[in-house]
């Protein structure tokens, strides 16, 4: 077996390809791209070696709400080698330990009473071990110290506008470089569900930015198209490390993990909502119909674009969408954190590796098989299309080349 990667990932500009990583948000769900993320990381272990990690081989890794911390985890650190401080197999566990203190359950005869209680008075959760989990695993890490190019979608309720922190943008303004910590509590601030987040930064000569932030699945549920945007951004400005690249979606490979939806359950009707007034809008079925219907919304305009666009350049191979939206009952929520249910979720991902890669039915809105096998035997193509960019581009990339 080869040794593990012998550098960060060299600029597309050395390759042939831009490799764009995205994970949607949906609160304990987070789990199923989880279990997704750890068997593509196996794949790429098996070709390049047990140090392999997922951040070796994206150029741009984004997450919105419970897939930004995932990109965090992903592209934050260690203080040792600047190797990832976690490996993609962690993120299971992660959800597994801390879900059930982030989301504590109501229990016995007035629990229903209570959350709506709450979703009139307040958010149904504190965030209090939200915030500490994430800044004790995080750290003092800031954005511009991720070990590969990261995006993260959030709303400003202030500015009544989407605040990206971009990897790219952090370089030409230096106040998005906020501890990945706060950038994580931002995102996954889910109205109805956790606090919104206010913190401050500031840059060498002492500008001050206040942020007032809540989840980016309120503008981006589905960061794809956020994250080849700012890709598209840097190569019209003419960054260096796109200069033999053209911004065609065609030079994309584009792979981007959902979190599982109940759209086959057909949960809501029309005469259902018809009756709903703000507290039927806030609470029905154990649900938040409101956050259902705009992250939902979201997520599926963007997978439509993207499908759409790739189609029409006959470069389908190079758009992997993995979701799985035949969800029902409690294993479709994004906080009812069970031990029973979590293992539902882990059981979900595992079983999703072997379903049928699936394209969506731009009429229907449905996913459908698309005879390309299962979405395991499309990771371990995927897995030996990014190491083979990897080699092509460490071949080509004089500063490597000249360290070995």
């Amino acid at each position: 077996m080869e040794l593990g990667p012998k550098s960060p990932l060299q600029p597309p500009t050395y390759g042939k390809v831009i490799t764009v990583l995205s994970i949607d948000g949906g609160g304990i769900r987070g789990i199923i791209p989880g279990i997704i993320l750890g068997f593509l990381e196996s794949q790429l272990q098996k070709l390049d070696g047990e140090d392999a990690r997922i951040a070796d081989y994206f150029d741009v890794i984004a997450g919105t709400s419970t897939g930004g911390i995932v990109t965090a985890m992903l592209t934050t650190p260690n203080e040792e080698n600047s190797r990832p401080k976690f490996a993609a197999k962690d993120i299971k566990e992660f959800y597994l330990e801390h879900c059930p203190k982030i989301f504590p359950q109501e229990s016995g005869r007035f629990a229903h009473g209570t959350k709506i209680i709450k979703a009139l008075s307040g958010p149904k959760y504190d965030g209090k071990y939200l915030h500490n989990i994430v800044r004790e695993k995080l750290g003092n890490t800031r954005l511009h110290e991720t070990l590969t190019n990261v995006v993260i979608p959030t709303f400003d309720i202030k500015r009544l506008q989407p605040t990206i922190f971009s990897s790219y943008q952090v370089k030409n303004n230096p106040c998005l470089d906020a501890l990945l910590s706060d950038i994580c509590i931002s995102t996954s601030a889910a109205p109805t569900y956790l606090p919104a987040h206010n913190f401050k930064t500031s840059d060498s000569s002492g500008k001050v930015r206040e942020f007032n932030l809540i989840d980016g699945s309120v503008a981006a549920n589905n960061p794809a198209l956020v994250a080849m945007g700012e890709v598209t951004k840097e190569i019209n400005r003419g960054n260096s490390d796109f200069t033999s690249i053209n911004p065609d979606y065609d030079r994309f490979i584009v792979v981007s993990l959902g979190t599982g939806t109940a759209k086959a359950e057909e949960k809501y009707d029309a005469d259902e909502a018809a009756k709903w007034g703000v507290l039927g809008w806030l609470t029905s079925d154990g649900s938040t119909p409101l956050v259902d219907v705009f992250t939902q919304a979201s997520g599926d305009m963007v997978d439509f674009h993207i499908s759409t666009v790739f189609q029409a350049l006959r470069s389908e191979e190079n758009y992997l969408r993995i979701q799985d939206d035949t969800l029902s009952g409690i294993v479709s929520s994004v906080d009812i954190a069970t031990k029973e249910n979590l293992d539902d979720l882990v059981k979900v991902g595992e079983e999703l590796l072997k379903k049928p890669v699936s394209k969506v039915n731009l009429e229907t809105g449905v996913c459908e098989p698309f005879n390309k096998g299962t979405n395991e035997e499309a990771l371990i193509r995927l897995a030996e299309t990014l190491s083979k960019e990897k080699q092509l581009r460490d071949t080509r990339s004089p500063r490597v080349a000249k360290s070995n």
